[in-house]
């Protein structure tokens, strides 16, 4: 169902103004100008290309390298199930799903990216290649041990050392998208720029599909069985394992720097003068948007909007997983979504944002009700087939799933295509690449830190009871919320050493039921709070967005 992987919410470059060349005109002689206008309209009819003449190349170069960003992202959502299936507790789920967080925090260092560059190798290359390389060279160390870090021979996944390889994974992958998105300005034509942002779209969904999709469902021994061995060949291991993948595709990118190694269309100006000052002019802009009393508000809303669904959101895969459903069906229900979600993008966005009166934040806001209802829907069908589990699924329960999934996914799509035309609608034009990465990692962000609280909230409020062998005297522990309370509390109750009885879990608090209905609970108070101030935004003056007009101190 909805992935726990948040969306990329991608910064705008800076825009490149190209301009032609002032043409000298003579005294405002008529015939001077129709003869300047004539030839003005013979080069647009003539010598203009048309399509994509002349980009082939860089639109193959683009996709290629945002596909390779895709792999370690899809890498990041398939380990959660993998360790799931090793047992491993919420608070580690939690724990991961903070890998992430680099590419909510790359504005951080993004000026540094974009102002120190060697000019002989060329800006963009500068640092692209360092980091397929390191990403390439960190695949294959990884690849050795990764199997035992996941939790080989029956042993616990070592979920400290995971985060921090996957958190060096995302730092690689966000500084190179940085520097591809500025490599898409230059190696793409001018008629042809708008294609970056089509090529980021597409090749990312590509990489996480690959890493994702594919790598769950041939890592599956029952898929693999199914459709790719004979009844003689069966095995009870995946034709995938994650060493043998994450090999693959660390050659592929250490192969893949030498295309971008030959790149003829890089920047090659020498760096200014005042590096430093560049810096501190960047961090400023930021500074003055911050200070913007709308902006605060927009960011305030965007940092609590997931709370209505972020424990649904992040759980409902693993509790699947958990009760019974394989996880290459899971895998394959995302993939088949996955082209619903582009076509619902295209949609929205040239049904409501084509014309020049569009209100992107109102139609954000009305389509959040139905986001809450479809995540109530998705928790009532996680709890229908938690009622199976250990058993087979009945085949209605995998429509609901599929059609609860479109529905989530149509939802999300909306919403996340109105918040991009909405920044692109109020971003100030003389500051539009800084404006436009703040307000998307202000969105970034609001994912960022909701799903390891979910995930963590799940854990500490799931209380279960060992239940002893019939025949055993072990004394009975304290009340269900007495142990709630502990836990809340940072600790744990302990039963008698001296008294050795074999026992079984029993879950006598779910965390996830509680803390999914207190999330939705969270999330329609937070929809009525906010509706009101969300189209007064809607309806503020272009002014009210406008960060060169703070007050200066």
């Amino acid at each position: 169902l909805n992935s726990h992987v948040a969306p990329d919410y991608r910064p705008a470059p800076r825009p490149v103004r190209e301009q032609m060349p002032a043409v000298k005109r003579s005294g405002g002689n008529p015939a001077d100008e129709e003869d300047q206008s004539s030839l003005h309209g013979a080069e647009d009819k003539y010598e203009k290309p048309a399509g994509l003449k002349g980009d082939y190349a860089a639109v193959a170069l683009l996709l290629l390298l945002y596909t390779l960003q895709g792999i370690p992202m899809g890498l990041s959502g398939s380990i959660p199930f993998l360790m799931q299936a090793k047992g491993v507790s919420m608070g580690a789920q939690a724990t991961f799903s903070t890998v992430s967080w680099p590419f909510s925090l790359k504005l951080l260092w993004a000026p540094l990216v974009d102002a120190v560059y060697s000019p002989a190798f060329g800006r963009r290359k500068t640092w692209i290649v360092p980091m397929q390389l390191l990403i390439g060279l960190l695949l294959l160390a990884a690849a050795s041990r990764i199997d035992d870090l996941i939790g080989a021979d029956g042993t616990l996944p070592d979920v400290g050392s995971l985060t921090k390889l996957f958190l060096v994974f995302y730092f690689l992958a966000a500084t190179q998208d940085i520097a591809v998105d500025g490599l898409a300005l230059t190696v793409l034509s001018a008629r042809n720029k708008e294609l970056g942002a089509t090529c980021n779209a597409i090749g990312q969904s590509i990489g996480y599909f690959l890493a994702y999709t594919v790598f769950l469902a041939f890592n599956t021994p029952e898929f693999c069985n199914r459709f790719f061995r004979t009844a003689g060949a069966a095995s009870d291991e995946g034709m995938f394992t994650l060493g043998g993948f994450m090999s693959f595709w660390g050659w592929v990118f250490l192969l893949s720097t030498v295309c971008v190694i030959f790149v003829r269309r890089d920047e090659h100006t020498s760096i200014p003068e005042g590096v430093v000052a560049q810096l501190r002019d960047a961090y400023k802009e930021m500074l003055l948007v911050v200070q913007l009393p709308s902006v605060r508000w927009l960011g305030l809303i965007l940092l609590t909007n997931r709370l209505g669904f972020a424990v649904v959101d992040g759980v409902t895969p693993l509790r699947l997983l958990e009760s019974g459903v394989p996880k290459d069906q899971l895998a394959l229900l995302a993939s088949v979504v996955m082209p619903v979600g582009m076509a619902c993008q295209a949609f929205v966005s040239v049904r409501y944002f084509s014309g020049g009166k569009a209100q992107p934040l109102r139609v954000w806001l009305k389509t959040f009700p139905y986001r809450l209802i479809s995540t109530a829907l998705t928790f009532l069908l996680v709890k229908a087939v938690s009622v199976h589990a250990g058993s087979e699924l009945p085949s209605h329960l995998y429509f609901a799933m599929l059609l609860l999934t479109i529905g989530a996914t149509i939802c999300s799509s909306t919403m996340f295509v109105a918040l991009m035309a909405f920044f692109a609608q109020v971003s100030d034009p003389a500051i539009g690449g800084t404006y436009m990465t703040m307000l998307n990692t202000v969105a970034n962000m609001g994912a960022a830190w909701t799903s390891p609280l979910a995930l963590a909230s799940v854990g500490w409020t799931t209380v279960k009871r060992c239940v002893p062998e019939v025949g055993c005297a072990a004394p009975p522990p304290p009340p269900a919320w007495k142990r709630l309370l502990l836990q809340l509390g940072g600790m744990s109750w302990t039963a008698d050493a001296s008294v050795d009885c074999a026992c079984t879990d029993v879950t006598e608090i779910d965390g996830f039921t509680c803390m999914a209905v207190v999330s939705m609970l969270v999330g329609v108070l937070w929809l009525l709070a906010v509706w009101k101030p969300v189209l007064r935004l809607q309806g503020l003056p272009a002014s009210s967005w406008l960060a060169t007009h703070v007050a200066k101190p």
